[in-house]
């Protein structure tokens, strides 16, 4: 599959019914697919993290963030997508959105988002307090594992 062609003629759909439908099987396709390299589908992500976010249908919103969230945990793309656009939207995002999308700054490992996301360990709702304890722990967990691999790549050397 091309990855980047099919997002691409996702995003032109207008039929919101079609488009449900195309990202459920894009999903699927980043879950249980192997056929596309990081690169494309990092491209990909790229391309549907800037449509999404202009988005004003709340369920093709949340759709499109389930699929992202489904691409970062099946594939190694955390470092080539530039999460950053995300981060800013979180204040404007509902309940569902932000379940995806804490979870996608958590994996992303980026100790720049902690501020962000600690902010979110105070809020009104308890699931969304403990989502985003979740993708703190991620994130200090990938930081420490990265320092532990620097260390021992000095020693290795």
């Amino acid at each position: 599959m091309d990855i980047i062609k099919e997002i691409k003629e996702i995003l032109a759909l207008q039929n919101l019914n079609e488009k449900e439908i195309r990202l459920s099987l894009l999903n699927d396709e980043f879950e249980y697919g192997d056929g596309s390299n990081e690169a494309d589908i990092a491209e990909g992500i790229q391309l549907l993290l800037a449509a999404t976010l202009q988005e004003d249908n709340k369920t093709v919103k949340k759709k499109v963030f389930r699929t992202i969230d489904k691409a970062v945990v099946h594939h190694d793309i955390r470092d080539l997508v530039d999460w950053d656009r995300l981060a800013v939207a979180l204040p404007s995002l509902g309940k569902w959105e932000l379940e995806y999308v804490l979870d996608i700054l958590g994996i992303s490992g980026q100790a720049r988002y902690l501020p962000a996301l600690e902010e979110y360990t105070h809020h009104a709702d308890p699931e969304i307090r403990e989502w985003a304890q979740e993708a703190i722990t991620e994130i200090e967990y990938q930081v420490t594992r990265a320092t532990d691999l620097q260390k021992e790549r000095k020693l290795t050397a």
